[in-house]
């Protein structure tokens, strides 16, 4: 029989009456189709692919390359954007996305220009749209609305925790559920634990039927002790490096506030008498990695000991969250790399704030 794509309709008609032969007739369709729409993709980026490299030999042969003020690499105009000041700083495509994913990642939304120069100018919408992909798209407008919400100080403002989006809500006495009106993602969540909804069941109900382990909980608590919350808009953030005089990024906040304790302050709150603080206040500058270490090893021993007092079937070794020899050997590897581990001897520990 011949299987070719314009015969595929006729044979189709001639086994109506046998539905398995006709599902699997139907499946290598669909399988061609597919096939062919990969070609098509793959042929249409080759074809791009070398338009590119042609265009790059003719903008290196007329002298037209233009380099990115943020890479300092060399490429065409057609890669290239600029801000709209009126004497224009221009980048590479893959700098100007790689900002706006940074700025997703801190809640903001205005891409503001890179130069070093101190240039405050912003991206036009025409230069936004020849970097941005839909995704980093889409973040950028719902960081805006939920900047704009908190902005307007509207009361009981509740998050989707499975996507930026923001709503006004009764208290959570009222309205356990968050319905998230977000088209891409439409989840509906439990305020209190932050999972997908499972009313009428409680939070500790749930977990039992769905085979959240206790093992969870000492996770959540080790994570939990990782993050800080902003004690003005409730923006949750982790420190890298650098003092622990945090300001929250959040358009419309901009808060203070210390990492160790989070207070809100000024310097005059930790040990630097040099900028007004006393000994013992918090520690203006430390290891962040050993703040770090210390409060997840402490969050874990405090986890397990409330969980085996719930729960003495289990062994500390059945509730010990395992992690695996790679991640051991990566975790080793970078803290060697970090010269706040690895001074060198009679110099200073750098901090980068």
């Amino acid at each position: 029989m011949d299987f070719r794509e314009e015969n595929i309709e006729a044979i189709l008609n001639a086994l109506a009456g046998d539905a398995e032969r006709n599902e699997t007739l139907r499946e290598l369709r669909a399988a061609r189709k597919f096939k062919a729409k990969a070609e098509a993709k793959r042929e249409a980026e080759r074809v791009a692919a070398l338009e590119e490299e042609e265009n790059e030999r003719r903008a290196q042969a007329e002298g037209t390359m233009k380099e990115c003020l943020c890479c300092f690499g060399d490429y065409p105009l057609n890669r290239m954007i600029h801000c709209d000041a009126d004497e224009m700083h221009w980048f590479c495509r893959g700098c100007a996305l790689r900002n706006a994913e940074t700025e997703v990642g801190q809640s903001k939304y205005e891409l503001s220009c890179m130069s070093m120069e101190g240039c405050d100018a912003r991206f036009s919408m025409s230069q936004r749209a020849q970097f941005l992909d839909e995704k980093t798209k889409i973040a950028l407008e719902r960081n805006e609305q939920e900047a704009n919400l908190r902005l307007a100080g509207i009361e009981n403002l509740a998050s989707c925790p499975f996507c930026p989006f923001a709503a006004e809500y009764p208290p959570v006495e009222v309205d356990r559920e968050f319905r998230c009106q977000a088209p891409d993602c439409e989840k509906v969540s439990c305020r209190l634990c932050n999972l997908e909804s499972h009313i009428p069941k409680s939070c500790e109900e749930n977990a039992k039927e769905t085979g959240l382990s206790v093992r969870r909980r000492i996770e959540e608590a080790m994570s939990a002790a990782l993050i800080r919350k902003c004690n003005k808009c409730g923006t949750p953030f982790i420190k890298e490096e650098g003092c622990n005089k945090m300001r929250c990024t959040l358009k419309g906040c901009g808060n203070v506030q210390c990492y160790v304790c989070s207070k809100s302050c000024d310097y005059d709150h930790f040990n630097d008498a040099s900028r007004g603080g006393k000994p013992g206040n918090c520690p203006l500058f430390e290891s962040v990695e050993t703040r770090h270490d210390d409060e997840v090893n402490k969050a874990e021993k405090e986890a397990l000991e409330q969980v085996r007092a719930e729960h003495p079937e289990y062994t500390e070794d059945d509730l010990k969250v395992k992690v695996s020899e790679e991640v051991k050997k990566d975790d080793e590897r970078r803290r060697a790399r970090d010269p706040r581990f690895n001074p060198v001897v009679g110099g200073p520990v750098i901090f980068r704030g």
